[in-house]
């Protein structure tokens, strides 16, 4: 695909907390320093030896997860954040086509991708009028139609069958 695919993102927003909140955030001590909190959030490590990056553990429903280093950076500055008192805006920026890219990628012509979306088989995301497709959602049609379990499709004079 030659052409730039869009980037859309979806957010929501959490916070402030209230008081009794922060005060709990602010006194894990791998948030000091972070987003306005006022101890430094490590020493330095002597010299000669690595330097300690935070360890950052979730537990949800019972299981215990280590996150990794980019993972950990994000939940202290999340958490960083909200113990300052900030309300946080949390976005998700995912890669989209529009209608020709998605026939391309499919294989069908833009008509018959168009009509896929139309009826329901595609999902589609509109961004005013502009048709947008996630990439994985055609890919799923692709292997759904590949699996022989589609039904048979009547297609345009523009369309080879797939």
């Amino acid at each position: 695909m030659a052409e730039e695919i869009p980037i859309l993102t979806r957010s929501s927003t959490v916070g402030p907390l209230d008081t009794a909140e922060r005060r709990i955030l602010a006194g894990l001590p791998g948030l000091r320093g972070i987003a306005g909190l006022t101890a430094p959030a490590s020493s330095p490590a002597p010299a000669g030896q690595p330097s300690s990056t935070p360890d950052a553990t979730v537990v949800l429903d019972g299981t215990t997860v280590r996150l990794g280093p980019v993972a950990t950076a994000a939940v202290l500055e999340l958490l960083g954040r909200l113990a300052s008192g900030a309300a946080v805006t949390v976005s998700e920026q995912d890669r989209w086509l529009n209608t020709s890219q998605a026939a391309r990628l499919a294989g069908v012509s833009n008509t018959y991708l168009r009509q896929l979306a139309d009826r329901g088989e595609i999902p589609v995301t509109y961004r005013g009028t502009h048709r947008r497709i996630h990439p994985e959602d055609v890919l799923a049609w692709v292997r759904h139609r590949d699996s022989g379990e589609a039904g048979t499709a009547e297609y345009d004079s523009q369309d080879s069958p797939p």
